[in-house]
């Protein structure tokens, strides 16, 4: 973790200045990070243990990863109207292969998705119903969509870990 967070933020030192984005290519390290580690326990699998659906898995980790990457530094190379494309064109693909990852999973999988999708709606839930109230009472500034985005996708990842250790999934 400490190496993780030095390394994020010397590279980032001077590059991002909005706390938005800050989250968002935390976010993307993790998702890439997750995605990476899960490949390579797929790939090294025995031949005798089925690959499941570990595969979309990654896919999903994957492109969740580029499509929080995209949007901070994309513009850098392609006019934003190109990178919003770029970004519609995964989120299409990855809605996809979610799709397929539903269908593929077997009851335990489907049970920690829907553990995930549960924890987290209720978590946000409180969390944006009292953020909203100090916002109307003019106690807290107003957070960006960008921002709520990286907000949202934390508190799915750490719901998603929750869910998975509760399952025994590791």
């Amino acid at each position: 973790g400490g190496a993780f967070g030095y390394g994020l933020a010397t590279l980032t030192d001077g590059v991002l200045t909005r706390w938005e984005d800050e989250l968002a290519v935390v976010m993307s390290v993790a998702m890439i990070s997750a995605g990476v580690i899960t490949a390579i326990i797929v790939a090294r699998r025995s031949p005798d243990v089925p690959r499941g659906c570990g595969v979309l898995q990654v896919i999903v980790m994957l492109l969740a990863g580029a499509m929080f990457l995209l949007p901070v530094f994309g513009a850098d190379w392609a006019a934003p109207e190109a990178v919003l494309g770029g970004v519609i064109l995964l989120l299409a693909i990855q809605s996809a292969a979610n799709l397929m990852l539903w269908r593929a999973a077997d009851e335990m999988l489907r049970r920690v998705m829907l553990e995930t999708s549960a924890l987290a709606f209720w978590a946000l839930q409180l969390g944006l119903f009292t953020y909203a109230a100090a916002e109307r009472l003019g106690l807290v500034g107003t957070v960006t969509g960008w921002g709520l985005m990286g907000i949202l996708m934390g508190v799915y990842f750490i719901a998603s870990i929750v869910a998975a250790a509760r399952r025994g999934m590791h």
